[in-house]
């Protein structure tokens, strides 16, 4: 209770995990304070958070429907490009690098090379600079929608 959490590798740098543009980490912390611990309504106040998932069939090879909270006005992609850093896995458990395209406030993931997807990872490198965010330009944090080892 009374935590919270900013995402900054949209400004920062690897190795270096400590930002040298510090006012929009602490606006990114201010906004959190004023939406949580000051009651402040009307913020959008963190990035889009891994909610759930689910695998979808459709045109073409199945695909996975990653769901989020906090997308505020919709997803984006921060660069306009097409969103990165997304791998997807089937049973065999070896991820792949995979497409990715926004969908209303989910994002559906895909690669011609799973064709029973089961898991998706976001971000899952050491020097991952992912582009999703949400439209008030607040990134989304890295995940996992597996448990594996």
């Amino acid at each position: 209770p009374n935590t919270g959490m900013v995402v900054t590798h949209d400004v920062s740098s690897y190795p270096n995990c400590h930002a040298p543009n510090k006012q929009d980490v602490g606006k990114r912390l201010a906004l959190w304070a004023l939406a949580k611990t000051y009651g402040k309504s009307g913020l959008v106040y963190s990035g889009p958070i891994y909610k759930s998932m689910e695998v979808t069939g459709g045109p073409g090879p199945a695909k996975i429907r990653v769901q989020f909270d906090y997308t505020g006005g919709g997803l984006a992609s921060r660069d306009g490009k097409l969103l990165d850093h997304f791998t997807i896995a089937g049973e065999d458990k070896k991820f792949v690098e995979a497409k990715a395209a926004i969908d209303g406030k989910s994002v559906l993931v895909w690669s011609d090379a799973v064709a029973k997807p089961v898991a998706v990872r976001f971000g899952w490198r050491q020097d991952a600079d992912p582009n999703l965010m949400n439209k008030e330009g607040l990134p989304a944090p890295c995940f996992r929608t597996d448990k594996w080892n």
